[in-house]
C-alpha cells in the first residue's frame, strides 16, 4: 500500500509524512484503496489455494493410509478358506484288481486377487497320525468352481494298496510358506464301492 504524492505524483510507503520525492507534506493524503482492495483480494486467492492444497494432501494421504486396508486384503495371506464336504474312501477295479480312490471334497472361498500363486497340498494321514501320502494341487484349478452349489473335488488319490486313511490336512500355501491349514476326519472307516455299497 502507498499514498500517491498530489505535488509531484510519486508513490511514497503509506506510513510516510512527507513524500520521497519533493518532500511535500503527505499527513493528511489517504493511501490508496484500490490497492487495499487488490491486497485484500490477493490474500483472498492466496488463503483459497492454501486451503485447497491442504484439502488435497490430506485426500492423498488418506488414500495412501486405507490403501493399505483396501481391496488388497483380499490379497493379503491367510484368506481362504476350506469347509469340507466330504472326505470318502471308494473302492472301483482296475482290469479286475481293486483301486482305491481317496477323496477330498470341500467348498473353497475367499479366492485372493493372486490366486495363481498359491497351491493346496492334501496330506493323508492314518490314526496314528503318520503320514501316507500328498497331493498338491495350484489354487487356481478350483477357481472355475467358485459360486457354485456344488463342491469341489480338492484331492483325489488313486492306489491299488489300500491306505488305512483316518484323518487329512490341506495347506494352503504360498511361496512355499504354509498359511493356512484345514483339518477333516474321514467321513467312515468302511469303503464305499462304486456300486454302491459296502464292504
Amino acid at each position: 500500500m502507498s499514498k500517491t504524492c498530489p505535488n509531484c505524483g510519486v508513490s511514497s510507503p503509506d506510513n510516510a509524512k512527507f513524500c520521497i520525492e519533493c518532500a511535500h507534506d503527505l499527513s493528511d493524503v489517504p493511501v490508496n484503496e484500490d490497492e487495499k482492495s487488490n491486497n485484500s483480494g490477493n490474500s483472498y486467492k492466496l488463503s483459497c489455494i492454501v486451503l485447497i492444497a491442504i484439502v488435497v494432501v490430506v485426500i492423498v494421504a488418506a488414500g495412501v493410509f486405507f490403501s493399505g486396508f483396501g481391496g488388497d486384503d483380499k490379497a493379503s495371506d491367510g484368506n481362504v478358506q476350506i469347509t469340507f464336504d466330504k472326505v470318502e474312501i471308494w473302492e472301483d477295479t482296475l482290469e479286475g484288481k481293486p483301486l482305491y480312490c481317496y477323496n477330498v471334497n470341500g467348498y473353497i472361498s475367499n479366492y485372493p486377487d493372486d490366486y495363481e500363486k498359491y497351491m493346496l497340498k492334501t496330506i493323508y494321514y492314518d490314526s496314528s497320525g503318520k503320514e501316507l501320502t500328498t497331493t498338491t494341487e495350484k489354487l487356481s484349478f478350483f477357481k472355475s468352481d467358485e459360486g457354485y452349489d456344488f463342491p469341489s473335488l480338492i484331492s483325489y488319490y488313486d492306489t491299488p494298496n489300500y491306505l488305512d486313511v483316518d484323518h487329512v490336512k490341506v495347506q494352503v500355501i504360498k511361496d512355499n510358506t504354509v498359511l493356512e491349514e484345514f483339518n477333516s476326519t474321514v467321513n467312515s472307516n468302511k469303503v464305499t464301492s462304486m456300486m454302491n455299497s459296502t464292504k
